[in-house]
């Protein structure tokens, strides 16, 4: 896919995901598994999408189809399981993710975070939900290996069987796939610090302390 992002826009990806029992501007869920959808452009064509994360504010989706361009600005209206209509700006694309600047009125926002609170409470896809007990390993430095093959060292925050928190100065693409150690991971955030990863294969075992 052909992305084209201006400097000037950003999303709120910068940010630590803030859990849905939070006030409303701050609610916010990452799904472990994502909800299809379809979104529809601005020339009225269709396209298969999948949402990964929502707030009340903004809607990260991956592209099905990854021959088709998105560009920010452009106007989107979106249809997706268990969330209903969303519609928006893209203010932000990242290869085959992009993010919707949701325009709303004030009741729509409050029925979308009422959504968004029954998912977090009905599912075991909380945001930030830690699937497994996390720890800080003895050794914290590390190599972090990026998908062009670049190496880069790094220190290790905590890390659990699912995923690890690393502090770096790098911001890999979200999703995209880097290597920590010898594991494989997908980049899921990014925080003042650092990235969140998840393991591709769940671990056996880790350092011990």
């Amino acid at each position: 896919m052909s992305a084209e992002t201006p400097p000037s826009s950003h999303a709120s990806f910068t940010s630590p995901a803030k859990t849905a029992e939070q006030p409303d501007s701050a609610v916010r869920l990452t799904l472990k598994s994502p909800l299809d959808g379809r979104f529809m452009r601005a020339d009225g064509s269709e396209y298969a999408c999948k949402l990964w994360r929502i707030s009340t504010n903004n809607a990260d989706l991956t592209l099905s189809d990854d021959e088709i361009i998105i560009r920010a600005d452009d106007h989107i209206i979106a249809y997706v399981d268990n969330i209903g209509r969303l519609e928006g700006t893209v203010i932000s694309v990242q290869r085959d993710d992009f993010t919707l600047q949701l325009i709303q009125t004030v009741h729509q926002k409050n029925k979308l975070a009422a959504k968004i609170n029954w998912l977090s409470k009905n599912t075991s896809q909380q945001s930030e939900q830690r699937r497994h007990a996390r720890h800080t390993p003895a050794r914290t430095e590390a190599i972090l290996i990026l998908d062009d093959g670049s190496e880069h060292a790094c220190k290790i925050l905590d890390l659990s069987l699912s995923g690890a928190a690393v502090a770096t100065n790098l911001r890999p693409p979200l999703r995209s796939i880097v290597t920590l150690g010898n594991s494989q991971a997908k980049v899921m955030r990014h925080f003042e610090d650092g990235i969140g990863i998840e393991f591709l294969v769940l671990q056996t075992d880790l350092p011990k302390d």
